[in-house]
């Protein structure tokens, strides 16, 4: 989908104003310096909680990290130490202007100004929830509206995570789109359609002048509400030679790719064509995680959105026997990520959901409800995110130098992980978003 320039235009001016009237309550610029006491801490790589430790912030990183550091002169203090002090979380696969609401007339009856302007809202409730950074994999046919909002959450207009963008997906034709409508109706393009080596070229260069930091690829069909069999399943879309072609052309923009995989043979086929990331992976063997770890492959699971779907909870499940392929579907998932688990695959943390806004950080209940401990899901929500997200040792973790993206949670993550879903502090890039702790600004 194009967007004319004068609608971007408009679109931005309204962010503009949007922000004013949408700020997060209590948000606070960015302060010159502020110490932070610290109980617990989970610095993004270790394998343990550390404490009590303090942080010095200073200009939006972290100037100092470690034991018994001095007040700087000045500094407004804040004190954590009741709490668990994180990294502030990424979400490697969202898709931030979806929002709660029927998905057809979400696409079919709004702009892609007023689904910006929604997208807006997500933002600020994503971040207040205390994701920092998403990587946003396709905004389903809302124009420029994900690479729109980056560059306005980058230079100030609104608050929200920092976004690492695909705009839309590239696909082969007739792969991935809206059903059950009349195939004379002309409807929203929600994906790119490209076929044949020189087209999915260029496709990519298309999406990477557009702004994309990132490509995502559909390596089989997938129609929303009409599962097939006794799981989810589609059939493959782009040929071996295709995807190389899409694979090479993004890797030479520099310029990451993530595949849209559910069953294990097309799995095989992206780790092959070098894609960076399988996405779902709901039939992937624990043969094919050895792969990916071997070729420093990452796995994104998704688990929350099947759930979620499963219990009718986004899309409706009305019969018996759509209900019973879900829950197959979910049952298969989770063999397979436990599957992963018994492998050293990096396991990075995506939600895959913008229907319920600011719950993102429930997918690490929900691999943790699967079998994943506590430690190594606070890993793929921080640094493991950042690694696939090409921020390493910017996000994701707190160290010298690091981007002062910082949240407390109460408790123990450790022995509690759902801790992770109610933070009581979030702060990104040295500005404070939510304060519910004592403030001392001396």
């Amino acid at each position: 989908m194009r967007v004319s320039r004068p609608a971007l235009l408009l679109t931005l001016r309204c962010l503009v104003v949007f922000s004013l009237l949408c700020a997060p309550p209590g948000a606070a610029a960015a302060e010159d310096v502020v110490y932070l006491s610290c109980g617990r801490l989970f610095d993004g790589s270790s394998a343990a909680l550390r404490g009590p430790i303090a942080i010095i912030v200073r200009d939006g990183l972290i100037a100092d990290i470690g034991e018994n550091l001095p007040v700087p002169p000045g500094a407004a203090t804040i004190d954590l130490s009741a709490y668990t002090t994180l990294p502030g979380l990424i979400d490697a696969d969202t898709h931030i202007a979806l929002h709660p609401g029927d998905y057809d007339s979400q696409i079919l009856r709004e702009t892609p100004e007023f689904r910006t302007l929604y997208a807006s809202v997500n933002a600020r409730r994503t971040l207040e929830a205390g994701i920092t950074t998403i990587r946003d994999l396709g905004n389903e046919g809302a124009g420029l509206a994900d690479v729109a909002l980056r560059d306005a959450i980058n230079q100030g207009l609104v608050p929200g995570p920092r976004i690492v963008a695909a705009i839309q997906p590239i696909v082969a034709s007739g792969a991935y789109g809206l059903v059950g409508f009349s195939p004379y109706a002309t409807l929203p393009r929600i994906a790119h359609e490209a076929d044949g080596p020189v087209e999915v070229r260029r496709q990519v260069r298309a999406l990477v002048h557009s702004g994309a930091d990132v490509i995502k690829v559909y390596m089989e069909t997938f129609e929303k509400k009409q599962p097939a069999g006794d799981v989810l399943s589609g059939s493959r879309t782009y040929s071996d030679e295709e995807l190389r072609a899409l694979i090479d052309e993004a890797h030479a923009a520099g310029v990451k790719v993530a595949a849209h995989t559910y069953s294990d043979d097309n799995a095989r086929r992206a780790i092959d064509a070098g894609a960076d990331s399988i996405e779902h992976g709901l039939y992937v063997t624990e043969a094919t995680f050895r792969i990916m770890a071997a070729r420093g492959v990452a796995y994104v699971p998704t688990l929350l959105v099947y759930e979620l779907w499963r219990d009718a909870k986004i899309f409706p499940t009305s019969t018996a026997d759509t209900r019973r392929r879900l829950k197959n579907t979910v049952d298969r998932h989770a063999d397979a990520f436990r599957a992963a688990l018994r492998t050293p695959v990096k396991i990075v943390m995506g939600s895959d959901t913008f229907e319920l806004p600011g719950t993102n950080a429930q997918e690490l209940v929900a691999m943790v409800r699967t079998g994943m401990t506590p430690i190594e899901a606070l890993r793929a929500a921080t640094s493991r995110g950042a690694d696939l997200l090409g921020l390493a040792g910017q996000a994701g973790v707190l160290r010298k130098g690091a981007f002062a993206d910082i949240i407390a949670v109460p408790g123990d993550p450790l022995t509690d992980i759902s801790g992770v879903t109610r933070p009581v502090f979030v702060m990104k890039a040295g500005r404070v978003i939510v304060d519910r702790v004592t403030v001392d600004r001396r």
